[in-house]
């Protein structure tokens, strides 16, 4: 089942000379037990679109829809949990006072209250700060809170931006356990981050923005199948890289070369015969497996 949907979303900021497209032509479905990475440069339109997914504005144009209700109404905004960088909290309460009013909103009796906020402090591995107050706290303890009280939140939909950014990297392990369980109980999460590895490990599905525009769509477990051959070349052949990227679909600058998808039976014994004829030297060679880096695009 669809529970997230984009349709030709658009979002400018600004007007006239000042006006900023952060967002265009944005369409993608997301359905439940999915965990969609969301990558790109800054400035590539990655917080602008959990934004819009969560209600908190609205697009310029195109449709924005979550569990089938408009992105801001009532229903979706029930359906929907976020966690941004930086978390918003009040620093005067502690994480255990700001979780049981959270959960005054999403469960009726104390009994259920009660039961929802040890799950999210089990969920956000915070048993041993809860007690103190937010504003004490270092940034990952505060990350891991905003995480926990997303969760709460959401009933069907969890939003991550940079949630895992200053997390201690032996507690992520276990948080990246707690969002892929989240995931696996028909439930989706959309988590945009910088942290490629990250997004690598826990991602089903990755959406790769630039400039405002989704420039890839792939199955996370597809992508790190695939193969790449890397060529360094010799001072002298560098000035052939242009005539490479035209021979070769995909194929990506590197410092001192190119990079080469080894698609559609393409290997690496070709390529470096075909550099023999056209008398392209080449320095070194190496073949691995794909990345979300090959992905970016500046």
């Amino acid at each position: 089942m669809t529970l997230v949907e984009c349709r030709a979303v658009s979002r400018a900021y600004g007007s006239g000379a000042r006006r900023r497209v952060a967002l265009e032509g944005c369409s993608f479905a997301a359905e439940r037990g999915e965990i969609i990475g969301v990558v790109g440069p800054n400035g590539a339109g990655k917080t602008t679109l959990m934004r819009l997914l969560a209600g908190e504005i609205a697009p310029t144009s195109g449709a924005v829809t979550v569990a089938g209700f408009r992105a801001g109404t009532p229903e979706a905004r029930r359906t929907v949990g976020l966690a941004e960088d930086p978390p918003l909290a009040p620093p005067e309460l502690t994480g255990l006072e700001w979780l049981t009013y959270l959960a005054s909103h999403r469960a009726r009796t104390p009994p259920q209250r009660v039961a929802l906020v040890r799950w999210a402090i089990e969920f956000g591995v915070l048993a041993e700060f809860a007690g103190r107050r937010i504003g004490e706290y270092s940034r990952g303890m505060a990350q891991r809170l905003a995480l926990a009280a997303a969760a709460l939140l959401a009933g069907g939909v969890l939003l991550l931006d940079e949630v895992l950014a200053g997390v201690d990297p032996i507690v992520a392990r276990t948080l990246r356990g707690a969002i892929a369980s989240f995931a696996a109980s028909e439930r989706l999460v959309v988590l945009a981050s910088h942290d490629l590895g990250t997004v690598e490990r826990l991602a089903t599905r990755v959406l790769v923005l630039s400039r405002g525009h989704v420039v890839s769509d792939v199955s996370t477990a597809a992508l790190l199948k695939e193969r790449v051959a890397e060529l360094s070349l010799n001072g002298g052949a560098m000035g052939r890289i242009e005539w490479l990227l035209t021979r070769y679909a995909g194929a990506a600058r590197t410092g001192d070369g190119i990079a080469i998808p080894l698609t559609h039976g393409l290997t690496l014994e070709e390529i470096l015969a075909t550099c023999r004829v056209e008398r392209i030297p080449v320095a070194a060679t190496r073949v691995r497996y794909r990345a979300l880096e090959d992905l970016l695009v500046p």
